[in-house]
This record gives C-alpha cells, structure tokens and sequence, in this order.
C-alpha cells in the first residue's frame, strides 16, 4: 500500500493511507484532520453551497478548506472565503476526477516541474484530491494573502476569454512581468511539452500565474494538471490555446518554433523534449500503480505512446 500523499510505499497501513511525516509536512499538525467526504455529505454541501458561493470558480467542483485547531484536535471545515486549502471532490459527470488530477501532478513532480502541494484523502471508498493553497501563508494565528495574478488578469482578459490567446503570448507576458525570465520561460517550455505528453489539453491562461516572491513575480508553481484527452475523449484539441497558430496536429517542430520565442536554442529544446520522452517508462508505470480504473489506464498509457512517438 503506498501514501496518498507522496505516493511511497507504507510500512506501516494506518485508516488514512499516509505517512506520518506527509501529514505534518502537509497540515502542519502530527494528526490527520477530522474531515466528513462521505460521497452524501460531499454532493449536500456541494448542491447546498453552490448558490452561496461557497465552491473556487473553475469546471471542478473545488471547495474552500480551513485548517482549525481546537482541544488540541484539527479539523477541515468549509469555509466562503478563500484560505488553506482547496478539496476537489468526485462528481458524478466524470470519472476519477480526483485520482486523474494527483496522478498528472504526479508526473510533473517526477518530471522535474514545480507542482502545488498536493494529496489524495480517502474515506469510505471515495477518494477527493486535496490541495494547499500557494497565495495563502497561515501560520495558526492569522492568513497572509500573497500576491498572485493569472494570465487573464495580467493580459487585462475577462475570465470569459481564458481560452483565445496563445503561448506566444504567454511567453510575452513573462518577459514583461517576470522576474526571473530565463528560468520561467524554460519552466513554461517544459509543461507545455509534459501537457502535450499527457493529455493536459486545458492550459488555458488561468491555469498559469506569476507570484510575489522575495519582492519580484515569478512563475508560480504548477497546477490544476489533468489528462482532459483522457477524461473527455471527444475534445480533439491538444491545447487550449494556439501553438505556432494552431490547437491540433501538433508536432515536434511545434514546439521547436515556440522554444524560439523563449529564447531556447533549438539544440537545448530539442534535449528537453527527449529528456520528456525518455521518461516514458516512468509515467507508464505511475499511470499503472494509480487507482484510476483499468479502461482508463490503457487508454492513458496509449495516448502517452502516441504522443511520445510524435516527439521521438
């Protein structure tokens, strides 16, 4: 049995699936906190809330987590502001939202990109994914807010809009606003490459943001990863905005042209495209050790063959 948080193995099973120092490195408490994701409790808080703005925008049904502490005992409660943390939880349009979701950041992290804190909670059966907030620093007595903006507020774009644009654009907006534009301008060139690989087709201009860090903004950390070519088999665009002009049929000399823009010589991006590929055994064996169902694995390992050849 391996933790829902960091994915190791357990040498010890315990009711929540999770390593001890993966539940004080996450909650920042020795115990895991008290938290009802009985699938009832979850769709009645969920259908009861949506209306009181309760849920985080976005497709996913996300809720809004704070961390409490009382009598020595913490506890995860809904809350309609935004704090601590993000729970995601299964819905009944798609299947194994949550697992999708933990298993793609997964993959990042072991493809060497920079991913939010994220887990997996299971009880009764039913897994949630569970997220920590990177623009909230709480420390048991109060919240800081830290500083962070997406694409669509810093291109002057309405929510509406995230989804016209292109990455050429994106890596514009980085050169303006960034602070730390070689690196960040890799790092984009990398997860476009890795969604591409995946499956990640809604990368769209909320799902990348830059964040104050040490008196500058820089790329924050990834997430909301998904493989939406795998839960949505009829969405056909690989991307959800314009690479080199376009949203399918992408090819590796794609992203070659777009390495130009980041000021990636084409020597180096064509090493971080094969450095990707060659991870394959890795994301095929990750994508077979993860609790999404069998029909979803294979169809998983697949487009990851496909596109890898593409890029090979």
């Amino acid at each position: 049995m391996n933790c829902l948080c960091c994915g190791k193995q357990l040498k010890e099973e315990n009711e929540f699936m999770w390593h001890k120092s993966c539940i004080k490195h996450f909650f920042d408490t020795p115990y895991f906190p008290d938290i009802e994701i009985s699938e009832d409790v979850l769709q009645y808080i969920i259908t009861n809330n949506i209306n009181k703005g309760l849920t985080i925008p976005g497709v996913q049904k996300k809720l809004s987590l704070h961390l409490s502490f009382e009598n020595h005992k913490s506890r995860l409660t809904l809350v309609d502001y935004p704090t601590g943390y993000i729970l995601k939880p299964q819905v009944n349009e798609f299947k194994c939202l949550p697992e999708a979701e933990h298993l793609v950041m997964s993959m990042a992290d072991k493809t060497g990109i920079s991913t939010v804190p994220h887990a997996l909670i299971k009880k009764d059966g039913i897994f949630a994914y569970i997220t920590k907030r990177i623009d909230r620093v709480y420390d048991k007595k109060q919240i800081k807010k830290i500083a962070m903006e997406d694409f669509c507020q810093l291109d002057m774009r309405l929510t509406a809009d995230k989804y016209k644009g292109s990455y050429e654009r994106c890596a514009k907006l980085i050169k303006k606003f960034s602070g730390q534009l070689g690196f960040d301008l890799s790092e984009i060139f990398i997860r476009l490459v890795f969604s591409f690989v995946v499956g990640n087709s809604d990368m769209h201009l909320k799902n990348f943001s830059l964040i104050e860090n040490n008196g500058k903004y820089v790329l924050s950390k990834a997430y909301d990863l998904l493989p939406v070519n795998i839960i949505l088999p009829e969405d056909k665009e690989e991307f959800a905005l314009t690479l080199n002009g376009k949203k399918t049929n992408i090819r590796k000399k794609d992203f070659v042209i777009f390495a130009k823009e980041c000021g990636i010589s084409e020597i180096a991006a064509r090493k971080m495209i094969q450095k990707i590929v060659s991870l394959k055994p890795v994301y095929i064996d990750m994508v077979n050790e993860s609790y999404i169902p069998q029909d979803e694995k294979q169809s998983f390992i697949n487009l990851i063959n496909d596109r890898c050849k593409v890029l090979a």
